[in-house]
């Protein structure tokens, strides 16, 4: 029997409604599921329970219940195991879910079947070296933010590409975002939509003190390095996908690069790029064709 890992959202799904739908459709077609030991306890389906890391390890695809958050949450222990996965939208635009709740049933026999082709989503790896000597590397799907928090005041960041000197931003922060993230908060701060497959990235200034900042696209291999030129000051934001990590002090730098790991998101009908983005992007399809 092929195991098949799920993800639920207990925030969009408290009572297991669409989660005990999918166990059932998984059991119909003669698959063992495979759901979070927490989330196991509060179901009749103590049986299907399993450590996180067992269930990306083990699993033939992850179905994630939820919206991008939810994705890219999983995103980070998927691309580990090289583990595809199967996103079913609870959510509002839901740009990396494969198909609403409706559509999930022959979803999921499309990716059994192997009807279905895999995107392959690069991601960042985000090296901060730390004051003290000691470095963390983290990885990202979407973006690495650099940011302003508790002052109002602006911060100043400067920046080398393969170790040529870029510029010094003055800002409220900068942001390096993956073709994935180009449509989340580098969308809002002004920045280009990147073709979700594309092999590039983009610095996007947050806020720029200055009238020539614009964002500026890199090729995929390059290196990102960026410090603080502010003083004295220990509330710089660095957050990875939305989630704060730590803050970056003087002395401490932070690189950016593209990932050995990519998160494969299974896609079983035939929607393009260009056909999401009209439709969620601006709705009803995008208007006149």
């Amino acid at each position: 029997m092929k195991t098949i890992g799920i993800i639920p959202n207990l925030y969009k799904d408290p009572e297991l409604k669409v989660t005990k739908e999918i166990i059932d459709i998984l059991v119909k077609y003669e698959c063992s599921p495979a759901i979070p030991e927490h989330v196991a306890q509060k179901s009749a389906y103590s049986e299907y329970g399993m450590d996180y890391e067992g269930l990306y390890r083990d699993s033939e695809f992850v179905i994630v219940l939820g919206g991008d958050g939810t994705i890219l949450e999983a995103s980070h222990a998927a691309a580990k195991y090289n583990t595809p996965l199967l996103g079913i939208n609870l959510g509002t635009l839901g740009f990396l879910t494969d198909v609403e709740v409706s559509g999930a049933e022959k979803a999921i026999q499309n990716a059994l079947d192997g009807n279905y082709k895999i995107e392959n989503r690069m991601m960042l790896d985000i090296v901060i070296f730390h004051e003290t000597g000691e470095s963390k590397v983290y990885t990202a799907l979407n973006d690495v933010c650099v940011a302003r928090g508790g002052l109002a005041k602006v911060v100043n960041l400067e920046v080398h590409v393969n170790n040529e000197y870029l510029d010094t931003y003055r800002a409220d922060g900068l942001l390096v975002t993956t073709p994935t993230g180009s449509t989340a908060y580098n969308l809002s701060a002004g920045g280009p939509i990147l073709k979700a497959d594309a092999k590039i990235m983009a610095i996007t200034p947050i806020c720029p003190h200055t009238l020539y900042a614009r964002s500026i696209i890199l090729d995929s291999d390059d290196a990102i390095m960026f410090n603080s030129r502010d003083r004295f000051r220990d509330d710089i934001i660095i957050s990875i996908d939305g989630k704060t990590v730590c803050f970056l002090k003087e002395n401490e730098h932070v690189k950016v690069m593209k990932s050995m790991y990519s998160t494969k998101l299974i896609k079983t009908n035939k929607t393009g790029f260009y056909d999401v983005l009209r439709e969620k992007m601006v709705g009803n399809g995008g208007g006149a064709k």
